[in-house]
């Protein structure tokens, strides 16, 4: 558009609070989208890695379940969950006196030994006992759940190589270093 001469053009700007108050409300946006995401992820997340071995993962496992299915497994376990927390109090314990054994001056050798022992037992009976619960949830799992499971560890256990891998600086992809090679 162009004007004639004696035209004057007015050019209506937003006030100054108006683009304060437009930064806040975009910045309790982002609040409020981070919080519900953030809500969401812990929602969906990914269960927690226990260990290595089937038997551990299965707990992990059960917690991908729908959450009436999971609550039904859990349920019918509660007993056997409830008898592993006193020895898992033993365990912590036999672990404690194994530390004071070790950092004790004058080493004892002996008395380290027999601590070490005492926490190998601990931990033997503990895992006995968690076996117990791991048949039980296994024993509820339908064979779809169970096939879920094959999966789902496989996937696991792919993970946790890659974690390690990369901790040890070897590419995912490629040959091992000739360090490792010459080890074999």
């Amino acid at each position: 558009m162009t004007l004639r001469p004696g035209e004057t053009q007015i050019v209506r700007r937003a006030p100054k609070w108006l683009l304060a108050v437009l930064i806040v409300s975009l910045l309790i946006n982002g609040l409020v989208i981070g919080a519900v995401a953030s809500r969401w992820k812990a929602l969906h997340a990914a269960p927690p890695v226990l260990g290595s071995s089937s038997n551990t993962q299965l707990f992990g496992f059960a917690v991908t379940l729908p959450r009436e299915r999971r609550r039904a497994i859990w349920k019918s376990v509660e007993a056997d969950r409830d008898a592993i927390r006193p020895l898992r109090e033993v365990v912590h314990a036999a672990r404690d006196e194994a530390r004071k054994a070790l950092l004790a001056e004058p080493f004892d050798p002996s008395q380290y030994a027999a601590a070490q022992k005492r926490l190998f037992e601990a931990e033997q009976q503990m895992r006995l006992r968690a076996l117990d619960v791991v048949q039980a949830i296994a024993k509820q799992l339908t064979p779809a759940e169970r096939a879920t499971f094959a999966r789902w560890e496989e996937d696991d256990r792919t993970r946790r190589r890659a974690f390690w891998r990369g901790m040890r600086g070897e590419d995912d992809q490629g040959p091992r270093r000739q360090g490792d090679q010459d080890k074999n």
